[in-house]
């Protein structure tokens, strides 16, 4: 299984911009704490691996997640956030491509964007959530056997 959790609140979401490429926007006080309240109630998941977007956003919820699971960050450009120049197709592309290296007994929490979350649930679960709030999340299945 895999745990599709955006990242908290940024300084740019709190601003109402859009983000995109940007990999600098921090969380924000909101976003910590949202953060904090989703390492809580991801506890007892029976997470086995952490893997996040290297945008600094999700960067930081994913370290705050982190020592309340006892798991290290793992990072993979896979997860950013579809750019200006990338169609669904493509981010469809690195979604499956990350999925692959995925072991199918793992439940892994993955820490990325609102659009990677929802090609991924629709992708891998026929599911349309449309963006997720900050730090929510969805599950879909996991990678390959």
């Amino acid at each position: 299984m895999i745990i599709w959790l955006r990242h908290g609140q940024s300084s740019w979401n709190a601003a109402g911009r859009m983000q995109y490429d940007a990999l600098h926007p921090e969380l924000t006080d909101q976003g910590r704490t949202q953060a904090t309240a989703a390492a809580s109630q991801l506890c007892g998941r029976g997470i086995t691996a952490l893997w996040s977007s290297p945008a600094v956003r999700a960067q930081q919820t994913a370290a705050i997640i982190a020592p309340e699971l006892g798991l290290d960050v793992m990072t993979s450009d896979l997860l950013l956030e579809q750019s200006a120049r990338e169609t669904t197709a493509d981010v469809a592309d690195r979604i499956a491509d990350f999925t692959a290296q995925l072991s199918a007994a793992d439940v892994t929490l993955v820490v990325s964007h609102g659009d990677v979350i929802a090609i991924a649930a629709e992708l891998l679960a026929g599911q349309r959530p449309g963006i997720l709030p900050n730090a929510h999340w969805i599950e879909t299945p996991g990678g390959p056997a």
